[in-house]
């Protein structure tokens, strides 16, 4: 994801990790689609899905997770390495990663000045809802899950401005009423409460009247 006022050579500098991963992932996609059984017949589909790559991608990241380092680093010490390596080796003037959040915020500011933000309630909650039911193991989600997403939705959406309180919450209970079935079978007190409540998305979802805030 591009962050307005960073280079894209500093935001390819950060991809590294993200490179990586992506060549695993398509190592794995060939794998998939040419994989045969005893017989010779294959045994999926010639087509990588959505929800199959999904998996495959948590694959490839765990494949090429580094392993941890033995001693620990503190937040600062982290953050003093990490513009240290940029200023050496992503090809970006130090002048300008000493001074990336004034960078970042005039451009955000000029961004912003010219592109009306508008969020449709019912068309966040199909795209919440379906992104969480491919993205979670097993199709299985909280409400927690769908409130995350949601938050990134807004983010992307409204490209830095502040949302209208409880407008997060509003897509939530939309996705959970248009595109959720409850799975739950609470045992405890607790179990009862919406934060504890299990969802997946039935395979046709129902539609919805648009909502414009």
């Amino acid at each position: 994801m591009e962050i307005a006022g960073v280079p894209h050579e500093l935001i390819r500098w950060t991809s590294r990790r993200s490179d990586q991963i992506a060549t695993c992932l398509a190592e794995l996609e060939h794998e998939y689609v040419t994989a045969v059984d005893d017989n010779g017949d294959p045994k999926f589909l010639p087509v990588v899905s959505e929800r199959a790559r999904a998996r495959l991608e948590r694959i490839a990241a765990r494949k090429t997770r580094p392993p941890k380092k033995e001693k620990a680093r503190s937040l600062a010490q982290l953050r003093a390495d990490w513009k240290q390596s940029a200023i050496l080796t992503s090809g970006v003037a130090a002048s300008v990663i000493n001074s990336l959040l004034e960078h970042a915020r005039a451009a955000a500011a000029a961004i912003r000045a010219r592109v009306t933000a508008i969020v449709y309630v019912a068309l966040a909650a199909a795209d919440v809802a379906a992104t969480v039911f491919v993205m979670n193991e097993g199709d299985r989600f909280h409400r927690r899950h769908l409130l995350a997403e949601a938050r990134r939705h807004l983010a992307l959406v409204l490209r830095g401005r502040r949302r209208d309180p409880g407008l997060d919450d509003r897509i939530v209970a939309a996705a959970i009423s248009a595109h959720c079935l409850d799975l739950s079978e609470p045992t405890t007190v607790r179990g009862l409460e919406a934060g504890y409540r299990l969802y997946t998305c039935p395979l046709y979802p129902s539609p919805s009247p648009p909502d414009r805030t």
